[in-house]
């Protein structure tokens, strides 16, 4: 029932006419319904799969209550990570007092916190994983979706066959430096490539080495690129002289209903943050045309 209600939802995906958002609508209702009674029905094994993959995400207050829900989501994948790492700020939380007994109680199945004192916002989503098992596979989700239960195993698959590559689900075809001219690029196989930007939330998977080194410098990230992760990180990607895959997978991302202020992404988009980011990378980098 729940992959019936993922797929139906993703399968109407790109299409805007009222029959096609009707469906979305209502396959991500029931799917919010259901969800809190599977994932606690279903008793999801350990997460103790490969020593070489690690799950990466981040999150903040408004959205900590249903964090259980994106974790629990990524424990029933059908191939398991060893881990999952949430990151958290030391300058938004009082610490584990903060957090719900639904999210301590995946401490102790898998689960793994790290407690900064700084706040990267987006960017922690990698930064601490990344440095603390950098011999790992890193995948980078979002704690605002659920995620399908093969999504890793569909990474992992185009993994063994571009091994150097940065592997995503979901991707931008980029076009200059004006983001609002960039296309999203769904379900249809492209690259290896660094004409695309990997989207963070579908499921990234970073091989170990794969960023340069300037991507774990505090100060840049700050002053060149704070608000926009991805772009930072497709940025960081091409410098080390690697390409971006996006796969064919055939699931989009299902949302998770949460309170929340103004997101992140609107901000970006609204504002066209994005493209101011990208001009600023751009006067150091020079990576786009």
């Amino acid at each position: 029932m729940m992959n019936f209600l993922y797929l139906t939802y993703s399968k109407n995906v790109g299409f805007n006419n009222i029959f096609t958002k009707g469906v979305r609508f209502l396959c991500s209702r029931v799917y919010n319904f259901l969800a809190p009674i599977y994932y606690k029905n279903i008793g999801s094994k350990l997460v103790g799969g490969s020593e070489d993959i690690v799950i990466s995400l981040t999150s903040f207050p408004d959205r900590i209550d249903t964090l259980w829900l994106v974790v629990e989501s990524l424990f029933d994948q059908t191939v398991k990570p060893s881990k999952v790492v949430l990151t958290l700020s030391l300058l938004q939380f009082n610490g584990e007092k903060d957090l719900p007994e639904s999210l301590l109680k995946q401490t102790k199945r898998g689960l793994e916190i790290i407690w900064t004192e700084d706040d990267l916002r987006s960017h922690k989503k990698y930064y601490y994983a990344m440095q603390k098992y950098p011999s790992a596979k890193i995948i980078t989700v979002d704690d605002d979706f659920y995620y399908s239960r093969n999504m890793l195993e569909s990474l992992l698959s185009f993994h063994q066959k571009f091994p150097r590559a940065v592997i995503c689900h979901l991707a931008a075809k980029k076009n200059g430096c004006n983001y609002k001219e960039w296309t999203n690029l769904l379900f249809k196989f492209n690259g290896p490539s660094t004409d695309i930007m990997q989207y963070g939330g579908s499921g990234v998977l970073y091989p170990p080495n794969s960023l340069h080194k300037d991507a774990f410098d505090k100060e840049k990230i700050k002053e060149l690129c704070p608000l926009a992760d991805d772009i930072w990180l497709n940025c960081m990607t091409i410098l080390n002289g690697r390409e971006i895959v996006k796969t064919d997978y055939e699931y989009y991302l299902m949302p998770l209903f949460v309170k929340s202020s103004v997101a992140l992404k609107n901000i970006n988009v609204g504002e066209d943050m994005n493209s101011k980011q990208i001009q600023r990378l751009n006067e150091v980098y020079k990576i786009y045309p």
